[in-house]
């Protein structure tokens, strides 16, 4: 990119014009791990017979579409793909797998991150949504699971803190533009940089740990105000500044970052 190691320089762009929908709101700290959350098991329905079988209330309140008042195990897989992809919802409401105001305000996060009308309604685009992105509940590639890694799904828009083979922080992320593509692969850190101010774009990159060349994780600004309309130069932007601040004091020199698509 025509930077030096040395001083690192690429940031967001200058402050892109909202669009008329509606941008993402910073996501407010989760009162439990997301990632430590164990694979739901069944996705299906299981079968009953006629001794055993309890009124099909269940199997109908489980059906699409998914709204405030809806129960049963579609609601319970809703929850924990959610929360996997970042979404907290409280145990008041998953002890009962029931969709309630947390459920619906965690859909209306994910659905207004992947560009949907973000009215919170499960309805089978959505669901078919989901289930596609949040891929397998707590599945992370064999290259984030056997040192601390920094694990950056672009399929997700997320980015994970690994430590011992288990998630300890999950932070929406937001990447590089056309032509300015977030590299993929595995690096890591060689430089950080507590108050960095890019040299060539003026703009302020806090929390930023640099792991290839001039592209850096960092706290975006940008990113905070204006959501998933806009992009970087490069770099795998954050908008939780209390959290950026977290892995910035976590992480050290030479820990690993690793950038990929999980559905590629």
């Amino acid at each position: 990119m025509g930077v030096g190691v040395a001083s690192p320089a690429f940031a967001d762009d200058p402050a892109p014009q909202p669009s008329s929908s509606a941008s993402t709101p910073t996501d407010s700290a989760p009162s439990a791990d997301p990632g430590a959350i164990t694979p739901a098991t069944p996705t299906t329905e299981p079968p009953a017979t006629a001794a055993t079988a309890p009124v099909q209330t269940p199997a109908v309140a489980s059906a699409l579409p998914l709204d405030v008042g809806s129960q049963g195990w579609r609601v319970r897989e809703l929850q924990r793909r959610l929360a996997w992809l970042g979404h907290s919802v409280g145990r008041s409401e998953t002890t009962q797998a029931t969709f309630g105001p947390q459920t619906r305000a965690a859909v209306k996060k994910f659905q207004m991150k992947f560009f949907m009308y973000p009215n919170g309604v499960v309805d089978g685009h959505t669901w078919s949504r989901l289930r596609a992105i949040s891929g397998t509940i707590g599945r992370l590639p064999s290259a984030c699971t056997h040192e601390r890694t920094i694990c950056v799904d672009k399929e997700q828009m997320l980015l994970r803190l690994v430590e011992g083979g288990k998630v300890t922080l999950t932070l929406d992320a937001r990447f590089g533009l056309e032509g300015v593509r977030t590299r993929e692969g595995s690096f890591r850190i060689h430089l950080k940089s507590r108050h960095h101010i890019s040299s060539l774009y003026g703009s302020s990159m806090p929390f930023a740990l640099f792991f290839s060349g001039s592209q850096a994780v960092h706290y975006s600004p940008y990113f905070a105000r204006y959501g998933y309309n806009g992009g970087s130069h490069g770099c795998i932007g954050i908008r939780d500044y209390a959290k950026a601040g977290w892995l910035f004091d976590r992480v050290g020199i030479g820990t690993k970052v690793y950038v990929y698509w999980s559905r590629r």
